[in-house]
């Protein structure tokens, strides 16, 4: 069946997606703000601190993607089935 091979690329996509946040989750929380010296220091700071956060959102927003997938498979194999029934 078709859906078979969807659900697995969703599954994978949202394992991956979550695999990633964890890993962004865990670089942000190992940013250390408070030590950068400097006006350099600190814009460098702030900018990998903003690149993660975006990183952070656009792997949500893949995980989120990915369980909407794996939502409307299982409304259409519920619709099949029903039909079928």
């Amino acid at each position: 069946m078709a859906v078979n091979p969807m659900l697995t690329s969703a599954g994978n996509s949202m394992q991956n997606g979550l695999k990633a946040l964890d890993s962004v989750a865990s670089e942000i929380a190992g940013m250390n703000l408070g030590a950068a010296s400097g006006e350099e220091a600190v814009s460098t700071t702030l900018q990998d601190t903003a690149e993660a956060m975006l990183d952070l959102k656009l792997y949500q927003r893949q995980v989120q993607a990915s369980a909407k997938v794996v939502q409307t498979a299982d409304e259409v194999l519920g619709f099949l089935l029903d039909v079928r029934v």
